[in-house]
């Protein structure tokens, strides 16, 4: 397998000047990302059962780093029109006030419906998904289900293919750990609750530009 691009993303973020370049950066990163999952995949011939449309993960917290956030809102910003971009707002914001109320343990057992998702049951930001979400999958549709379905058992085991998201996991750490080596918060932010922050607060990535704790008010996941 590839050797995960770590001083690519180092250099990329060294000469960063704008959010652009850092976007630029961390594209990069994912995309390096997208293909170790698809090398594994074909390498183990192990039979994903995801599918365009199916959301039955969508409901999971989804635990995300300061720029992976503001990767997405730049995103939002770019590509959704004005009524798409106040519609989006218009559901973060109540998603966002329900979660900031709950524990990490609580959100996690309550399936709320990600904002971002579309009616068609799809991602409405694919392309700028975080890590999280680019690295969970499925080897049983009715493992999903029966954890959509029951969603305060913990217990029950998930169907990922181990290997997989070992590797994934990994890659995740060593991107991560690209970011720490700078600086960079390294707070366990919840999804909705810092996007919200960063779609409505332009200082919260001033405060990340600085090395400083982006977001003030976003609900937080703390490290194991």
């Amino acid at each position: 397998m590839s050797d995960y691009p770590a001083q690519p993303l180092a250099d990329g973020l060294s000469g960063a000047k704008s959010p652009a370049h850092y976007d630029a950066a961390l594209h990069g990163a994912l995309d390096f990302f997208d293909e170790l999952q698809t090398q594994i995949v074909q390498a183990s011939g192990a039979k994903i059962v995801c599918r365009a449309g199916c959301s039955l993960c969508c409901g999971l917290r989804v635990d995300v780093f300061a720029h992976e956030v503001f990767l997405l809102a730049h995103h939002i910003r770019t590509r959704f029109s004005a009524g798409e971009l106040a519609a989006l707002l218009a559901r973060l914001a109540p998603h966002a006030e329900r979660v900031r109320a709950l524990t990490p343990f609580e959100h996690a057992t309550q399936n709320i419906t990600c904002p971002l998702l579309k009616a068609d049951g799809c991602c409405g930001v694919y392309e700028a998904r975080p890590h999280a979400c680019r690295r969970h999958h499925s080897l049983d549709f009715t493992a999903c289900q029966f954890t959509y379905d029951h969603p305060t058992d913990l217990e029950f085991p998930g169907a990922h293919d181990l290997d997989l998201f070992r590797a994934l996991t990994a890659a995740m750490q060593e991107s991560f750990d690209v970011y720490a080596d700078f600086g960079y918060d390294a707070t366990i932010y919840e999804l909705s609750t810092a996007l919200t922050e960063a779609l409505t607060a332009p200082a919260s990535w001033r405060r990340w530009r600085d090395k400083k704790r982006a977001f003030v008010k976003a609900s937080v996941t703390p490290a194991a």
